[in-house]
């Protein structure tokens, strides 16, 4: 016993250091282990889809949400998808993800506008249509929302003009985006059809 004492005296400056070490680098485990439990408690599995290059792409998507039912993550169960800001449809519900940050828009409201958390969640119940961002949830009327980079969202019918002429009439919760060069693309909801336009 002697001997033990007589080696920590000798070597207490190096000993306190590596005990404190220890000591935290255990604290800063268990804290992050709390830390993925809260922030990815619940997981759903969810049927939807997506398209992508005018092909529709059908999967099951795990939806994973913390405590507070706020949703953080968004992965395919048995595909790779690239996720940008096309929105994932819901297959059986009136719902759509989006999995990038958008910006809804209100254009006769001076044209302001406010930022959407990525993940958050559009739903049309009846006619009222349902915002969830983040831990906030209202309804909004008169909107349309858009990604900054060329891709619109519609909740309420709308007419697509080409050249001054109507092309077509777009749904309720379909989108229009930008691809580049003279091309859009389109997906109409109640038609479940996707079109590449030359313009």
């Amino acid at each position: 016993m002697e001997k033990v004492i007589n080696f920590m005296k000798q070597r207490y400056k190096i000993f306190i250091p590596v005990m404190v070490v220890f000591v935290l680098l255990i604290t800063m485990y268990f804290l992050y282990r709390e830390y993925k439990y809260d922030n990815y408690r619940n997981k759903e599995e969810v049927a939807v889809y997506q398209y992508f290059g005018g092909m529709k792409n059908e999967y099951t998507a795990i939806v994973t949400s913390n405590l507070k039912g706020v949703i953080v993550d968004v992965n395919a169960k048995d595909k790779k998808i690239e996720y940008s800001s096309v929105p994932i449809y819901y297959k059986d519900k009136d719902i759509v993800l989006f999995p990038s940050e958008m910006s809804i828009v209100f254009p006769i409201k001076n044209a302001s506008q406010y930022r959407l958390y990525k993940y958050s969640m559009y739903e049309k119940i009846d006619d009222t249509h349902m915002i969830t961002n983040g831990m906030d949830k209202g309804d909004f009327y008169y909107f349309f929302l858009f990604d900054g980079k060329g891709l619109y969202f519609f909740p309420d019918e709308v007419t697509l003009n080409i050249d001054g002429k109507e092309y077509t009439k777009l749904s309720s919760m379909s989108y229009l985006s930008y691809v580049g060069g003279y091309t859009i693309k389109y997906y109409d909801k109640a038609s479940d059809k996707s079109e590449l336009l030359e313009i």
